[in-house]
């Protein structure tokens, strides 16, 4: 068999060739799958002091989008019983500080809920288990990483798809001992269609959440914190 063998002239113009047309094409930029996302907010969650679960919040700037990555997973259980589980998987994109999309996955104890959102010329419209209306363009979903949630009377709820009425108070300054050091920290209550306190550093950061459930205390515990990377997105805009 005759072998091909070209002169060093031929893979030179070859190699340029090449080169020309790779130069021409530009990278792709697709989101990274969430699991690869190292988390901003790594919290333990604790129910009456014992670690039950973990919720991440992931940020991944693409192009002049922020898609947020959220888990939340707890799980009560004594030995090989489970006598609760709770799985929730939230992405939502921003866009000049705005919702933009926000697809969820919710399994509360074996009750599934879907939730799909997009921005259009009228609002957000949101698409869940329940049915679907169009919220207004402003809306803040109950993700709760941006400061301005405490200003809402009304928020998206992102597990059951719906407009839920809320309204906040603040209930104090409280130092926080994180692995960064104490921070301080401004305290609110909300009220309303839900219940819980809410923690902001001075920067606008999530610091911390406390709640009741099922008629248990619920509360946050820091495995990790990104600071730098939570305070160039609280005031996202």
């Amino acid at each position: 068999m005759r072998r091909f063998s070209a002169s060093p002239g031929v893979w030179k113009l070859v190699l340029t060739f090449l080169t020309a047309i790779l130069l021409q094409v530009p990278p792709a930029q697709a989101a990274k799958e969430p699991g690869t996302l190292a988390p901003a907010y790594d919290f333990a969650i604790e129910m009456d002091g014992r670690d039950v679960g973990r919720h991440t919040i992931a940020f991944e700037e693409i192009g002049d989008e922020l898609h947020v990555h959220i888990n939340i997973d707890i799980e009560v259980s004594f030995g090989p019983i489970t006598f609760f589980r709770y799985a929730h998987e939230n992405h939502e994109i921003w866009k000049d500080g705005r919702l933009i999309s926000l697809e969820t996955k919710t399994d509360d104890d074996g009750t599934l809920y879907e939730v799909s959102a997009k921005a259009g010329e009228e609002g957000l419209a949101v698409t869940s288990t329940s049915g679907s209306f169009v919220a207004p363009a402003g809306i803040l979903p109950t993700s709760y990483w941006r400061p301005d949630t405490v200003e809402q009377t009304q928020l998206l709820d992102t597990q059951r798809g719906r407009l839920i009425e809320v309204a906040s108070v603040k209930a104090g300054e409280e130092m926080l001992q994180l692995p960064q050091g104490a921070k301080r920290t401004e305290h609110y209550r909300m009220t309303g269609d839900l219940t819980l306190d809410l923690w902001y550093g001075e920067e606008g950061t999530l610091l911390n959440i406390a709640f009741k459930a099922k008629g248990r205390s619920i509360a946050y515990a820091v495995n990790a914190l990104d600071y730098p990377e939570m305070q160039k997105v609280a005031r996202y805009e």
